[in-house]
């Protein structure tokens, strides 16, 4: 029996509703319909990442890579651009596919334009039953890359980034367009959750799901010798994250300089980008130029985060910054602006680690000074909510086609 369904272009066949999925599948769900559910599993996954360069979203996607194989997925990496270090880092149960040469590859729209059918033609040979990419441009190509290949799957859009960093009016109206055609959207905090509500996507497509931290390998990772640029420079306080604007480096190297810390801890700024050459000049005009050390991208920096003192985030602005959650999982005490997002949820209002405004270089001094002299509570109870099993499940859940994803 099939009949047409009055509250949406749908059809019942059998009891079950079933709707078109934004890639043209059928997939069971209707508002309000009193119907029997139908709970798909994704067996076989594909997660798509823009590189496999040292960023969050790269790493984050590659760890729940290991844990969907631990539950019996077959699971799929594309990266839009080959090579990168963390090649390396990918399961060995895993298949890895680099669709586009590193070296000479174009960039931006290019890039895209090059990509998009390779992609496309990935998913229709692996016939994949779910898809998950992570990062805004990437998300945005892998909907069309699905839209295109016409194959039956569920697609999950992983966002962690505020739309501060989206500043082109022409990006968010693709983003308007285009993430409503995917089944569900990962929000990795309340604030980038908020950010989608307001560009008109629905609530009930947005599931807030944390980053996964794995204890265990971090204090693995934390047991590699000190790189020569950091021994005998103890004692010190760290800031980990690439050198952009974001960042805001500039800041707190000036609360730094004005700091008692100056006379008693060296800081250690860990990462590479665009901005190494003018926060260089910000140093040696601020004389700091034996107080502060550039170590560079690293590819694994926890020895580094693990001997210092305190880790500070000087972020205009973040999605969820995995660094804070690191660093508390090593047991260092941390201090961060509460930027638009992550920080606040991350710290408990404050709670595990003081919170400075933004740009104020006045204000992180004291809470520097402050954190180190009185360190707030450790934040095991902070770690074990964000442990790699907890935050798969509910992945699954969503690849899987489950309503009502708990969130975490």
């Amino acid at each position: 029996m099939r009949r047409g369904c009055t509250r949406c272009c749908a059809s019942i066949v059998q009891g079950v509703l079933i709707i078109p999925s934004p890639c043209g599948w059928p997939m069971p769900t209707c508002a309000g319909a009193q119907v029997d559910r139908v709970i798909t599993r994704a067996h076989r996954i594909l997660l798509v990442l823009p590189s496999l360069d040292r960023g969050g979203g790269e790493r984050v996607l590659l760890q729940l890579a290991e844990s969907f194989v631990a539950e019996g997925r077959e699971v799929h990496v594309a990266a839009l651009l080959g090579g990168g270090p963390l090649r390396s880092a990918v399961p060995a149960a895993v298949t890895l596919h680099e669709l586009i040469d590193a070296v000479d590859a174009p960039k931006g729209l290019a890039l895209a334009w090059k990509a998009l059918p390779r992609l496309a033609s990935l998913i229709r040979t692996v016939k994949p039953h779910a898809v998950l990419s992570t990062i805004t441009g990437t998300n945005l190509l892998t909907v069309l890359a699905c839209m295109h290949a016409r194959m039956r799957m569920r697609l999950v859009l992983r966002e962690a980034s505020s739309l501060v960093n989206t500043k082109s009016a022409l990006k968010r109206q693709a983003m308007r367009w285009l993430y409503k055609r995917a089944d569900g959207l990962v929000a990795v905090s309340e604030g980038v959750a908020q950010d989608l509500h307001g560009l008109g996507l629905a609530d009930d497509r947005i599931h807030v799901i944390r980053n996964p931290v794995d204890v265990e390998r971090l204090r693995q990772l934390a047991i590699a010798d000190l790189p020569a640029a950091v021994q005998d420079k103890a004692p010190y306080i760290v800031s980990l994250g690439r050198l952009t604007e974001a960042k805001d480096f500039p800041t707190l190297l000036q609360a730094y300089a004005i700091s008692a810390l100056r006379s008693s801890h060296r800081l250690v700024i860990v990462g590479g980008g665009e901005q190494r050459a003018s926060l260089e000049d910000v140093v040696r005009n601020l004389g700091l130029t034996d107080r502060v050390v550039f170590t560079g991208a690293m590819d694994n920096p926890y020895r580094v985060l693990a001997e210092a003192d305190l880790h500070v985030l000087s972020s205009r602005w973040e999605g969820y910054p995995n660094v804070l959650l690191e660093a508390l999982a090593l047991g260092v005490s941390v201090v961060s602006t509460d930027c638009p997002h992550g920080p606040r949820e991350i710290l408990e209002c404050g709670h595990y680690g003081r919170l400075s405004p933004v740009g104020d270089a006045a204000a992180l001094t004291g809470a520097m000074d402050a954190e180190l002299a009185q360190p707030s509570p450790r934040g095991d109870a902070v770690i074990a909510a964000h442990s790699p099993q907890v935050i798969a499940s509910r992945y699954l859940a969503l690849l899987d086609g489950g309503a009502g994803v708990l969130q975490s």
